[in-house]
């Protein structure tokens, strides 16, 4: 069973994903928050598993409680969720090692796939997000190096790691390495996110 906190400012909201959660075979709601302070006060008397857990909230914003939490060494996953979709709120939060990234336009659709997805030891973000990334990126706000653009294209060019190794003259393992860094950075989850990443981002041959 996996336990969850749920912390957003807007009532309604927080209640109808409670129930909608509480629902959800597997998934448990340990506690709800409304504002930062009572999201950490909740996150640290329940100790959940993973911690839903907006980004605009009164009192501590999500990345605050994110970052006290990591200063505590709190063991759980976090899933941030955000109406914004924008390149900037979404590296932040990578940046800050969310393993979830969900907008809330398609929260009752998505969440509890996310929350079965990072409880599981995975990542999730909505599409919509992982879009405006490569957008950024197209645009030259370019999050990859210029090698994790070499393999973003090799891969959408539909390569085995085994073969953009030796066409880059690197590193079965390197490869593997690349990929996962560029999962991070753009919150692409599988391969077809990655072609799709660089078909927006104009990396694709």
């Amino acid at each position: 069973m996996t336990r969850v906190v749920i912390a957003d400012d807007h009532r309604i909201f927080r209640e109808g994903l409670a129930e909608l959660l509480s629902g959800t075979p597997g998934i448990a709601v340990a506690g709800t928050a409304g504002d930062g302070e009572e999201a950490l006060a909740v996150t640290r008397a329940t100790r959940p598993d993973v911690l839903i857990l907006d980004v605009t909230m009164p009192r501590l914003d999500g990345f605050e409680v994110l970052a006290r939490l990591r200063g505590e060494g709190f063991p759980l996953r976090v899933l941030m969720l955000s109406m914004h979709k924008d390149a900037v709120h979404l590296r932040r939060a990578l940046d800050l090692g969310v393993a979830g990234y969900v907008l809330k336009d398609d929260a009752f659709e998505q969440l509890a796939a996310a929350v079965a997805q990072v409880a599981a030891g995975g990542r999730y973000v909505s599409e919509a997000a992982c879009a405006s990334l490569a957008a950024a990126a197209a645009g030259g706000e370019e999050p990859l190096t210029r090698r994790e653009r070499e393999v973003v294209t090799h891969i959408a060019s539909g390569r085995s790691s085994r073969e953009i190794a030796d066409s880059l003259g690197i590193s079965v393992k390197t490869v593997e390495t690349h990929r996962k860094h560029i999962m991070e950075k753009t919150g692409c989850r599988k391969v077809t996110d990655i072609v799709l990443y660089a078909v927006r981002a104009g990396l694709s041959g």
